[in-house]
């Protein structure tokens, strides 16, 4: 029996040792199974490259009968067929090393692509020996550096080929498509970074991909660019791509211990070169996601693993503190967009406001205006009408955290607080990195909020409303383009492709859904599936995330009111005005136009994580400052300040949160969501810091790998999350029972299991829920159209009340070629006479520039393939309006592997979007006079160009937003206006044809 599967099984075997083995603490006598990655040591060597099983039955009559039971039964076969069997012994020791042995002497990057068709069951050791050798060997002859691109296509046409093409003949088709070839341009402060996924069984190659870089390998990347290869972001992930998931009875902890731990200690080996564990970034750790670096030879060197530990503080001085060990050199793989060198007399430490102040330092006027102008010239004209941020999270030296604003400091002047350094450090002039962080966001409330102001007395009528009012939103947006404009603005879709920019550019032309054609949204056009899509991820969050955004409420980031501080140097109290306690103040200015509005009376303020009931407050705004006394916060905007009196901090209060970049929920003249009651706090107490036994020494590399191995082991957060939710939905008790507050307990010491290396240990730990029946709001998108109604009840809570007053819209399938033949083209009749107003364009010179907007789209497509197939779920098909979007609309029962996706492929298509847009905008930003014609010239030229084209099935219509991007990016930035038709004169327009995009 023959079983053709899209992800590789997972094997089990019945455990009899009942013992602890080293290093597997959570592993007990009801552990019947053990987890392994290979049946025996043949399947070993064999399971890395192939995971089809065939099933040869010894007895046909006895085991077919167990098999069909277990097993066929339960899936649906394709067909039954005769296969005649060939013995070719492809993955034989010595047809491996051969291949290894080959791929050493065609240098790193190419080994790397022709490394991943192998491993992920693109091709097999025959193919590349017999077949594909010679041809390869040309391709790296012929396209030199470029070679390793072709390969890359190469591995994506593989996926996609017909069963009748043959490899060489898809080799050959990728060299026709691409006779040259040139790689994406990470935009500044990225890179190219090749990446692996450790799977129990496999090694699979990924990328290159754009990410964010760090400190490290910027340090290296300026001795020399090519070192940037050395580096490998490794992800450990079950067989399917998704975290680690286990039944209770396996044992996870000796498996993960073998094989996560094994290649932390030991290493691997890919495209001739050994890679070793270097260290963690905070972030990544989050994801399962660890650093590698292969050792190489610089002007500092020999340089490897160890001697980079000890370059950026290494672990030496940590004594027996393995979560020490591992956060000091974590902090230099923390990605920091934008460095400026501070001198050492240029910062200073202040004293503490104790316990107000931890995380929090202050920033000079001046120092914060030269942040701005370099992230405004990095970005061009998009902070255009931007406020200017007033706080900043920054790395420099060992500190870390957040500054904000001090009106009275002067100079280039930055002031730190000892909360803020992580190690020991000494007065150097040094590149101080900054990320802006004084934005303000609508905030949106979570299940979580549900379900605690619903026991805090909040009625659940008050939800139903906020959702009604959000569901409006939705369900108008599909009527105007405004609308649809501005939701897509307030579910920050489309941004890599400025989608909401372009619309709000033709709402000023005067234009709008009625004057094309499929002006429903059902319609079976490009702009019809866009549109469809943006509802259904909206309607996907109030259903299954109840995430609704509530009118007056801001996402703002948390500073502590320096005015103690000022008091505390020496400053008349009577003169100062600081806020009491259970006091906040905040004022809100979304761009530079509009007018900053001060928040004033009783609102509500909280942080996610939300688990406890006692992390809602409630606070008073004070408004605008007075003018007679002097006031830290006056000024200040798009930041939440906090008041610094009292015997707790009020940002604790806050599920235990501090002022290092938390952001805080304040829900602002929304009576109604003020609750009558409030619970009392919950006494976040920092946890015990796991420190290794006398008899082990101090701590080394090898703490950290247990380290990061118990940290995969205990990722329970989610799931102790989920129980506590469940629990409340069925306990008359609600939040307040003692087995949510038990859980929000462990929740809180399971987040901090990074600061301590101290697990959660569930076991006999884990409360039980009332019944295995679940509540119908906890129903995964997956199962929404399933026949598993017998596994739910319905909620009576506000929860299931706001789940089921939610229905999804279907997915619409694609056009037919017929229905997209473009008849009328209304943007270009509205925009003809404005570009011929600005720019004279030639015959010759829009033949150039179409021969230009050819060769991109050919690079463009060919990108948005690469995109396409690396990030789409297995069974699933990602789609054009998806990647526009920047929202994976397949379901995933792990949320954050959902986001941690869709966050990389937006990365991805900004950084193509990027590279089309350098082609038609020539320099660098911010652009001016010359060339933004230019610009103006080429944007209007491609747009004509790829409007001839998209008459075509094949046509990418996504080509055409960036080129109107593009030409309205140049009219504003040339300051021309744009004609804005009203009332009668929108009604000019025909209405007729197809949909320009």
């Amino acid at each position: 029996i023959i079983f053709e599967l899209y992800t590789p099984p997972i094997f089990e075997k019945a455990s009899y040792n009942t013992s602890v083995s080293e290093g597997s603490q959570l592993k007990g006598n009801y552990k019947t199974h053990d987890r392994i990655s290979a049946i025996d040591d043949a399947h070993a060597r064999i399971a890395p490259y192939a995971y089809q099983l065939r099933v040869i039955l010894g007895d046909p009559l006895a085991e077919f009968g167990a098999i069909y039971r277990d097993v066929i039964r339960k899936v649906v076969p394709t067909g039954i067929y005769n296969v005649d069997l060939l013995g070719m012994r492809l993955f034989t020791r010595k047809s491996i090393d051969n291949v290894s042995r080959w791929i050493k002497t065609l240098g790193w990057k190419n080994a790397f692509q022709i490394e991943a068709c192998l491993r992920c069951g693109l091709l097999n050791t025959h193919d590349l020996l017999s077949s594909l050798r010679k041809p390869i060997e040309d391709v790296i002859l012929v396209y030199g550096s470029g070679a390793n691109e072709i390969l890359r296509l190469f591995s994506v046409a593989l996926w996609t080929r017909s069963p009748s093409e043959t490899p060489n003949a898809c080799l050959a088709r990728i060299l026709v498509e691409y006779p040259t070839i040139k790689p994406l341009t990470p935009p500044k402060g990225h890179i190219l970074c090749y990446q692996v996924i450790v799977t129990p069984s496999r090694i699979l190659p990924q990328g290159p991909f754009v990410m964010p870089s760090n400190r490290l390998i910027q340090h290296f990347q300026s001795h020399d660019p090519t070192l940037i290869d050395r580096f490998m972001r490794v992800e450990f992930r079950d067989e399917d791509n998704l975290a680690y998931r286990w039944d209770e009875d396996v044992d996870r902890t000796s498996f993960l211990h073998r094989r996560v731990g094994g290649i932390l200690r030991e290493g691997f080996k890919l495209g001739g070169q050994a890679f070793k564990f270097l260290a963690h970034s905070m972030g990544s750790l989050r994801e399962h996601a660890v650093w590698f670096v292969a050792p190489f030879r610089d002007r500092e060197g020999f340089v490897n693993a160890e001697s980079i530990r000890a370059l950026f503080g290494g672990f030496s001085k940590l004594l027996r503190t393995p979560s020490k060990c591992a956060e000091r050199v974590a902090q230099a793989l923390e990605a920091m967009h934008l460095k400026i060198k501070i001198l050492s007399y240029q910062w200073e430490e202040q004293d503490e406001l104790e316990p107000h102040t931890d995380g929090v330092g202050t920033i000079s006027q001046e120092l914060a205006h030269n942040i701005w102008e370099k992230q405004c010239k990095t970005t061009g004209n998009r902070r255009k009408g931007h406020v200017m941020p007033f706080a900043y999270q920054f790395r420099f030296l060992w500190y870390e955290g957040v500054v904000v604003i001090d009106s009275l400091l002067k100079g280039i002047k930055l002031r730190l607080r000892k909360s803020q350094r992580r190690f020991p450090v000494y007065d150097v002039d040094v590149a101080c990195g900054f990320i802006s962080c004084g934005r303000s966001f609508i905030s949106r409330i979570s299940r979580a909020m549900v379900m605690a102001l619903e026991d805090l007395g909040v009625k659940k009528e008050t939800f139903m409303c906020l959702q009604d009012a959000a569901k409006q939103k939705v369900y108008l947006a599909r009527d105007s383009l405004e609308l649809f404009a501005g939701l897509l603005r307030e579910q920050s879709l489309g941004d890599e492709f400025r989608l909401a920019f372009i619309l709000e550019q033709l709402v000023k032309l005067g234009l709008d859904f009625a004057h094309f054609p499929f002006n429903e949204a059902s319609g079976l056009s490009f702009r019809g599936r866009l549109v469809r899509d943006v509802m259904n991820h909206s309607l996907r969050e109030l259903k299954f995330r109840a995430r609704i955004p509530v009118p007056h409420s801001y996402q703002l980031v948390g500073v502590a009111d320096e005015g103690q501080a000022y008091i505390k140097e020496g400053t008349d109290p009577d003169k100062v005005f600081t806020l009491k306690e259970d006091f906040i103040y905040a004022c809100v200015q979304k761009c530079a136009d509009e007018r900053p509005v001060y928040l004033e009376g009783h609102c509500l303020i909280s942080r996610s994580p939300l688990i406890h009931p006692g992390d809602v407050r409630l606070v008073y705004a004070v408004g605008k400052p007075p003018d007679d006394k002097i006031c830290f916060f006056r000024g200040l905007k798009n930041v939440v300040v906090l008041p610094a009196i009292g015997d707790r901090s009020l940002s604790s209060c806050l599920a235990g949160g501090d002022l290092d970049g938390d952001t805080y929920d304040v829900y602002y003249n929304n009576p109604a969501l003020l609750p009558p009651l409030q619970a009392r706090p919950a006494d976040y107490v920092p946890g015990d810091v796991w420190t290794l036994d006398e008899g082990r020494g101090d701590a080394t590399a090898e703490g950290v790998h247990d380290f990061i191995v118990n940290y995969i082991n205990s990722d329970v957060t989610g799931l102790l999350a989920d129980r506590h939710a469940i629990i409340a939905d069925q306990s008359k008790d609600g939040v307040f029972d003692v087995r949510c507050m038990k859980l929000a307990a462990l929740y809180s010491k399971a987040a901090n299991y990074a600061k301590t290396g101290k697990p959660v240990l569930l076991h006999d730990n884990f409360p039980k829920t009332l019944t295995n029946l679940k509540p119908d709001w906890s129903m995964p998108v997956a199962e929404v159209t399933n026949d598993r109604d017998i596994d739910y009840y319905l909620s009576d809570r506000a929860l299931g009340h706001l789940f089921r007053s939610i229905e999804m819209l279907p997915r619409v399938q694609d056009l037919s070629q017929k229905q997209e033949v473009a008849l009328w083209d209304p943007i270009s009749d509205a925009l003809a006479p404005l570009v011929q107003r600005v720019v004279d364009i030639s015959a010759e010179e829009l033949v150039a520039v179409s021969l230009q907007a050819e060769g991109l789209y050919v690079r463009y497509a060919r990108e948005m393939d690469y995109i396409h197939m690396t990030h789409t779920f297995p069974g699933a098909s990602l789609t054009e309006e998806e990647i526009v979007l920047g929202a994976i609309m397949t379901s995933c029962t792990q949320p954050r592997w959902h986001s941690y996706l869709a966050d990389r492929m937006k990365l991805q298509s900004e950084t193509l979007v990027r590279n089309v847009r350098s082609h038609m905008i020539p320099g660098e930003a911010p652009w001016v006079g010359r060339q933004l014609q230019s610009g103006l010239r080429n944007g209007w030229a491609t747009w004509c160009w790829a409007r001839d084209r998209r008459r075509s099935e094949k046509f990418i219509k996504s080509f055409s937003l960036i080129a109107l991007g593009v030409v309205f990016d140049c009219f504003v930035g040339l300051g021309e206006p744009l004609n804005i038709r009203r009332g009668k004169e929108a009604g000019n327009f025909p209405k007729g044809g197809t949909p320009t995009w």
